[in-house]
């Protein structure tokens, strides 16, 4: 790769200017150029530059580094070790600031999946900015993960769904013609049927889960197939193809079952509670949900989401003894949760106020706070659910009005989704 944006990378992690870079050595309208590549300097010029911002020219252990790189790469997909995981890393950075490398634009990417994966949002944050100022410079394999990583973050913490979507589309649009290995093109494609699964995108959900899932069962990845089968399933049964969603969910259980993977059993008892749930069979729901929260090992995220369907199909079916149970196990859980959604928080205020029986903080919540929230965020499907509550909830105390907008609003929010 060409030294030039190297060259500026370092200089933002540093925090120069090019005026600070540049003093004593070169223009900085000479700098610029070398930076973006519109010019290729002395190699005196050069060393002088690397020199200020202690990079070492040193290329002899390009083949160790690059095997080092690709081995700690794996780590952040595969169940391994944090502590090896970080230790991987640290000795990189060592070798990277000894060397210089062909590889080091690339494991600068790569740092914005290591951040995520360790939870280091606010540095993921951080680096994509740095690396913003100098993408134009990447190549066709530095671009590939620059957009999947960078949809990542939008897609994992930002929850900007369409956003993320396109990043993992121009990350698509590249795969082909890289020399990819096959996993690394099954996950993408995994990643992009998870967005139109969220975006309620169903035929091109089944489509891309289908085409990772043929790739996964190919190399004998379990774990990565009853995924697959989960997304298949969510489709299906929007589709109201109700036996085929039953017949995908029990694939993947038995296949979370026969890999252990306690995440993939506990999505799929979460699924299979929905599936009840929109089927309106509430104790169906409810034994699913409950044997999804209970699993002890699942992640904290996944017990998250399962306990506040539960505590949802309590209150739908009055059960508010229960309900206040279950919201002080969602409050232990929150605790322990670096990044809290606003949407659940607003729902469990809902939910507190229901179960307390205060009607007017009920009302004033809903009407004012969640109902906005999810118009705002264009969450088709909870406006219906939320608009439909409240609107029953109007009826009963014969506000009449009240109720017909809500009503109105929870059957334009499905007109909404169908269009999609």
């Amino acid at each position: 790769m060409e030294i030039g944006p190297l060259i500026k990378l370092h200089r933002i992690k540093q925090n120069m200017t090019q005026e600070d870079l540049a003093a004593g050595i070169v223009s900085e309208s000479y700098l610029s150029k070398i930076e973006n590549q519109k010019t290729d300097a002395s190699p005196e010029v050069i060393t002088l530059l690397c020199e200020r911002l202690g990079i070492q020219l040193n290329a002899e252990n390009e083949d160790m580094i690059k095997e080092k790189a690709e081995e700690w790469y794996g780590m952040l997909y595969e169940v391994h070790n944090a502590d090896e995981r970080r230790q991987r890393f640290e000795e990189l950075e060592t070798l990277f600031k000894a060397n210089n490398s062909d590889h080091e634009m690339l494991f600068e990417i790569q740092k914005i999946r290591f951040f995520l994966v360790e939870g280091r949002v606010q540095e993921a944050k951080e680096q994509i900015e740095r690396l913003e100022q100098v993408q134009n410079s990447f190549d066709a394999r530095q671009a590939f993960y620059w957009n999947k990583f960078v949809g990542n973050y939008y897609h994992m913490e930002l929850s900007e769904f369409p956003k993320a979507l396109n990043l993992y589309q121009e990350a698509e649009s590249i795969m082909e013609t890289l020399d990819l290995l096959d996993d690394e093109k099954a996950d993408l494609l995994y990643v992009i049927s998870i967005l139109h699964s969220k975006l309620v995108n169903d035929l091109s959900a089944l489509e891309y889960a289908n085409k990772a899932l043929a790739i996964f069962r190919n190399s004998y990845k379990f774990v990565r197939c009853a995924q697959c089968h989960i997304i298949l399933g969510i489709a299906y049964r929007r589709l109201h193809m109700l036996e085929e969603a039953i017949k995908q969910y029990n694939l993947a259980k038995h296949l979370g079952e026969i890999t252990e993977s306690h995440d993939v059993i506990q999505l799929t008892n979460h699924n299979l509670g929905y599936l009840h749930s929109r089927g309106g069979n509430s104790d169906e729901a409810i034994k699913y949900f409950k044997i999804a929260f209970d699993i002890e090992d699942a992640h904290s995220s996944y017990k998250l989401t399962t306990v506040m369907a539960l505590i949802r199909e309590y209150i739908l079916t009055r059960d508010y003894f229960n309900a206040k149970d279950y919201i002080n196990q969602a409050e232990v859980i929150l605790q322990k949760q670096k990044v809290i959604p606003s949407q659940i928080l607003i729902e469990l205020d809902v939910f507190k106020a229901i179960v307390e029986k205060r009607f007017d903080d009920y009302e004033q919540l809903m009407t004012n706070k969640l109902i906005p929230y999810l118009q705002e965020q264009q969450e088709s499907v909870h406006l219906i659910t939320y608009s439909s509550m409240i609107a029953a909830h109007f009826e009963e105390i014969k506000k009449y009005k009240n109720a017909a907008y809500y009503y109105k609003l929870a059957s334009k929010s499905y007109d909404d989704l169908l269009k999609i």
